[in-house]
């Protein structure tokens, strides 16, 4: 192979490995459920979010205001819970449930709540610093082993 098409097909690979990793992030950031606020501030009334029981995040869709959420279990004691004011890769944590069964939910502020798998990929794509640059290593070594290493090059004696 010529040099040309080593280097073609690196950048490929690269390119083809940063539409993964963006096509991961945005299913982590538009991924789970909107919930809108409930219209009274003790969340009483108002639309309602049906917790299984599995851990979940929540995270405020109005950047200035933390959303208070009221979780009523089936089995066990209401509690409020609350989120950071926006989505942050680092002010987002998860919460477990501390009843079994399932829960309905409130908030006072519209909130996005993810649970089960979205979790797992908003953690991956967006809090996880190991799997960022493994991703860009993985993107980048091959351009960096053709073009600054010469791998793959035939030497030529004359």
């Amino acid at each position: 192979m010529n040099r040309k098409t080593l280097l073609g097909i690196t950048i490929g690979w690269a390119v083809l490995i940063g539409l993964v990793a963006a096509v991961l992030l945005g299913m982590a950031m538009f991924s789970g459920t909107s919930l809108a606020k409930s219209t009274t501030a003790s969340g009483s009334s108002g639309p309602a979010y049906s917790w299984d029981g599995k851990p979940m995040m929540i995270t405020s869709s109005d950047e200035k205001k933390t959303a208070v959420c009221r979780v009523v279990p089936e089995r066990g004691e209401a509690r409020e819970v609350t989120s950071y004011r926006a989505e942050s890769r680092y002010q987002v944590n998860r919460i477990t449930p501390w009843f079994s069964g399932s829960a309905k939910m409130t908030c006072t502020t519209p909130v996005r709540v993810r649970t089960g798998s979205q979790v797992t990929v908003y953690e991956l794509a967006t809090k996880n610093r190991i799997a960022q640059l493994g991703a860009a290593v993985v993107a980048v070594a091959p351009f960096l082993a053709v073009s600054v290493f010469g791998l793959g090059v035939r030497k030529t004696h004359a």
